[in-house]
C-alpha cells in the first residue's frame, strides 16, 4: 500500500477557477487585453504563473514579471476567497490518515497561499509537511518544488522512506510529469482542469474520477463496504420503497379517474391511454424528489461540462444502441413466438397497441420512458450502487426493471434493456442518456409493431441478425470505456 501521499493543491483539493482566472483576467487587462471568457483562462490552473503568462501570451521576462505581481496584488487580497474545497475531499483525508498515510501537499502556488486555503478550509492539520513556491523567485517549477518536498520527506521518515510508497496526485500533466521524473507512481483525477487525454498522455499511473475513487485507489476499500453491517432487510427496503410508492401513486390516480369516467359510460382503450399518462405524470414530484435525494453529483463543474459535451456528440450512439437492441429482441422473441404464447403477454399489448400511432408514441414513447428512467435508473440503480458493486448494481437494477412489467415475455426484454440502460447511464452519468436510449428503443418498437414489422420472415431474420451484430458491438463499447474510465 502507498504510505507517503503527495497532493497538488489548486484543482486536486480546491476548485480556484474563479479566484486565478479572475486574477490572471486582471493582470492581462492591464496590459491592455481583455479576456471575458473565464474559460479561456483554465490553463492558468496548476502550472506556474510565469509559465502560462510566457506560454499563452508570449510575454518576455520583464513582462512576466510584472503580470505575476498584477495577479498576486489581485489574488491575495481577493481571489484567494474565491475558492472553494471539492466535495468529498474532507471525507478523503479523514480516510487516508486514519489508514496511517502520511499526507504532504506540494503545489506551484506560493506557499504563504497554500497555508492560508489550507486553514480557510480547515484541512491543514492533515498535512505532515506542506511546500509551495516562494516569493523570491526560487522553487517556482513543478519539480524544485517536489525535490523540496521529497527532501523533506527523506528527512522525515528516515531509513523507511522508499519511492515505492510514494504516490502523487494532482490534475495537471505538471504533476504527472514531475512523479515520473522522482521515479514514484501518480494519479491524476479527471474532476480538475487537464485537458481530454492530458493527464494519460502525460504518463499517469491512474485516473481517479472523485476524491473517493483516490481513497478507494490508495486503501483498497470500496465506498459500498461501509455499509457492509448494514442489515438485508433495510437495504432492501430502501431500494424498494420509492418503487412500492410508485405503483401505489399510479395505481391510485388510475383507478380514481377511470371511476369518474365510468360513470358516463365505457372507458375507451383511447381514455385508458390517457388515464396512464395522466396516473405517470402524478408521480413525478415524488420521483423527482426522490431522484435529487438518490443521484451522486458531479464532484466540478468542469466535470458536468465535459459529461454533457460528451453526451451532445454521442446522443446519435445512444440512440442507435437503443434502436438496435430493442429491434433484436423483439425479433427474437418474435421468431420464438414467446409473445404469442403469452396470455398474459397479449392482454398487455393488445391494450397498448388499441390506439392511433400518435398516441401511442406520446405514452409508450416519451411519457412512460422519462417516468421510467427516473425512477429506475435515476433513483433504484443509484439506491442499489451504494449497497453492491457497480457492475452487479446493473445486474440487479435490470432484473427489477424486468419483473416490475410483471410477464414472463415483458421480463426478459425488459431486464436486458434494463442492464443495457443502466451501462449508458453509467457512461454518461447524466439520466438524459438512458431517457434518449429509452425512447429511441420504444418509438422505433412501438412504429414497428404497428406496421406489422414483427411478422417474421427471411427478411425478419436478416434484420434480427444484423441488430444483434450491432448492439454487441455497441454493448462491448460501452463495456471498454467502462473498464478503461475504472
Amino acid at each position: 500500500m502507498y504510505q507517503y501521499i503527495l497532493f497538488d493543491l489548486d484543482g486536486t483539493l480546491t476548485d480556484s477557477k474563479e479566484g486565478i482566472t479572475k486574477s490572471a483576467q486582471y493582470a492581462l487587462r492591464s496590459f491592455g487585453i481583455e479576456e471575458k471568457n473565464l474559460d479561456k483562462l483554465e490553463p492558468f490552473i496548476g502550472p506556474p504563473l510565469s509559465d502560462s503568462f510566457r506560454e499563452f501570451y508570449g510575454m518576455n521576462e520583464a513582462d512576466t514579471e510584472k503580470a505575476v505581481r498584477t495577479f498576486r496584488e489581485r489574488f491575495e487580497t481577493v481571489g484567494i476567497t474565491e475558492n472553494k474545497i471539492y466535495p468529498g475531499v474532507k471525507e478523503m483525508l479523514q480516510e487516508l490518515k486514519d489508514n496511517g498515510c502520511l499526507l504532504a501537499i506540494a503545489s506551484s502556488k506560493p506557499e504563504v497561499s497554500v497555508h492560508r486555503v489550507l486553514q480557510m478550509f480547515e484541512i491543514e492539520q492533515y498535512f505532515s509537511i506542506i511546500v509551495g513556491s516562494l516569493k523570491d523567485g526560487t522553487r517556482t517549477t513543478k519539480i524544485e518544488v517536489m525535490e523540496e518536498t521529497f527532501a523533506q520527506l527523506k528527512k522525515r521518515v528516515g531509513r523507511a522512506y522508499s519511492e515505492k510508497k510514494v504516490l502523487m496526485i494532482g490534475d495537471r500533466k505538471f504533476d504527472i510529469e514531475g512523479a515520473r521524473h522522482f521515479g514514484v507512481d501518480s494519479v491524476g483525477v479527471t474532476y480538475g482542469y487537464a485537458n481530454d487525454g492530458e493527464l494519460t498522455k502525460a504518463g499517469a499511473t491512474y485516473l481517479a474520477e472523485d476524491p473517493q475513487a483516490v481513497a478507494s485507489l490508495i486503501t483498497g476499500k470500496k465506498p459500498y463496504q461501509k455499509y457492509a453491517d448494514m442489515s438485508s432487510l433495510k437495504k432492501t427496503l430502501e431500494i424498494l420503497a420509492p418503487l412500492a410508492a410508485y405503483w401505489l401513486i399510479q395505481l391510485a390516480v388510475y383507478n380514481i379517474l377511470y371511476y369518474v369516467l365510468a360513470k358516463s359510460g365505457e372507458v375507451s382503450a383511447v381514455c385508458s391511454a390517457w388515464l396512464n399518462v395522466a396516473a405517470a405524470l402524478a408521480t413525478w414530484p415524488y420521483v423527482v424528489r426522490c431522484y435529487q435525494k438518490s443521484r451522486i453529483p458531479d464532484c466540478a463543474e468542469v466535470v458536468t461540462r465535459r459529461k454533457k459535451k460528451r453526451l451532445i456528440r454521442e446522443w446519435g450512439l445512444i440512440a442507435c444502441y437503443g434502436i438496435s437492441l430493442a429491434l433484436f429482441l423483439n425479433l427474437f422473441i418474435s421468431l420464438l413466438q414467446l409473445a404469442q404464447n403469452s396470455a398474459s403477454y397479449q392482454k398487455v399489448a393488445g391494450a397498448q397497441y388499441g390506439i392511433s400511432l400518435p398516441l401511442g408514441l406520446l405514452v409508450y414513447g416519451l411519457v412512460m420512458p422519462c417516468t421510467e428512467e427516473l425512477l429506475f435508473r435515476g433513483v433504484i440503480y443509484n439506491r442499489i450502487k451504494k449497497y453492491f458493486p457497480r457492475v452487479l448494481a446493473m445486474l440487479l437494477s435490470g432484473l427489477v426493471f424486468g419483473c416490475y412489467h410483471g410477464n414472463p415475455v415483458q421480463i426478459l426484454y425488459a431486464s436486458l434493456m434494463g442492464l443495457a440502460m443502466a451501462l449508458v447511464y453509467e457512461s454518461y452519468g447524466r439520466i438524459s442518456a438512458p431517457i434518449l436510449f429509452h425512447i429511441s428503443a420504444n418509438a422505433v418498437v412501438y412504429t414497428c409493431s404497428k406496421l406489422g414489422f414483427f411478422a417474421g420472415g427471411t427478411k425478419t431474420m436478416f434484420c434480427m441478425i444484423l441488430m444483434l451484430g450491432l448492439s454487441l458491438l455497441l454493448t462491448y463499447w460501452y463495456i471498454r470505456k467502462e473498464q478503461q474510465r475504472a
